[in-house]
């Protein structure tokens, strides 16, 4: 394949293909540009993965707070004892969807920068309620805690920006939260509500980075030494 196909001509952007870019551009080129499959494919379904189906399903269904309709569905799904019962319990004395005025769950939502360069962020959010003259969009997290403030992850910052419009359009304020389901994690880190400056701030990051990638993907050549 030509390097210069690899790049499509207007590059999409999700918050886990960001978070890989910074963290590794190689990585990135190779799962992202090359489609090349992880190593380590195969074996159990991924946890995190399937919690998250948990969860849409409960909200979708029911309530997270009616013990009975969250039993039905973790035993139809075989999770009626271990780690999983412990995190939808204690979701349900931290969801605010009782006292919101709407709710999406599993909700699809794609922007596109139309200067230069072109690009399309595009992100399932688990959760999103209006909360008064709030949004508040929450993320779920099985895993440990990898910040101490959601604004310094770049993950939360593609997520604020990829929602600003929708806030904006009803005249609210956004807030990206985590949610951390596991026991062992008592402090979460701190949510982040973007102002104006902060929203302007991360567009310029996104331009900048999708100019990067679109650099590595000239310089980078496709045969490095992992990949033979």
């Amino acid at each position: 394949m030509s390097r210069d196909r690899l790049l499509p001509e207007v590059l999409g952007l999700t918050a886990t293909a960001y978070d890989t870019w910074h963290r590794c551009p190689r990585r990135y080129l190779a799962a992202h540009l090359l489609g090349l499959p992880r190593s380590d494919t195969g074996g159990a379904p991924d946890f995190g993965t399937f919690v998250h189906v948990l969860m849409h399903r409960i909200h979708e269904t029911g309530a997270c707070t009616d013990a009975g309709h969250v039993h039905e569905v973790l035993e139809a799904h075989g999770v009626e004892s271990g780690p999983i019962p412990a995190m939808v319990a204690r979701h349900a004395t931290r969801c605010p969807a009782a006292r919101a005025e709407t709710a999406r769950y599993e909700h699809e939502l794609a922007r596109f920068h139309r200067g230069a360069p072109q690009f399309i962020v595009g992100g399932r959010l688990d959760a999103m309620w209006r909360l008064g003259d709030l949004l508040e969009v929450r993320d779920y997290k099985t895993g440990a805690r990898a910040t101490e403030r959601i604004a310094d992850d770049p993950r939360a910052r593609l997520q604020a920006w990829l929602v600003a419009p929708v806030a904006t359009s009803r005249g609210l304020r956004l807030r990206i939260r985590y949610e951390h389901l596991a026991a062992e994690i008592d402090d979460e880190p701190d949510p982040f509500e973007p102002e104006a400056d902060d929203l302007a701030a991360i567009e310029e990051e996104l331009r900048t980075a999708v100019r990067e990638i679109g650099r590595a993907h000239v310089c980078t050549p496709v045969t490095w030494p992992y990949l033979v």
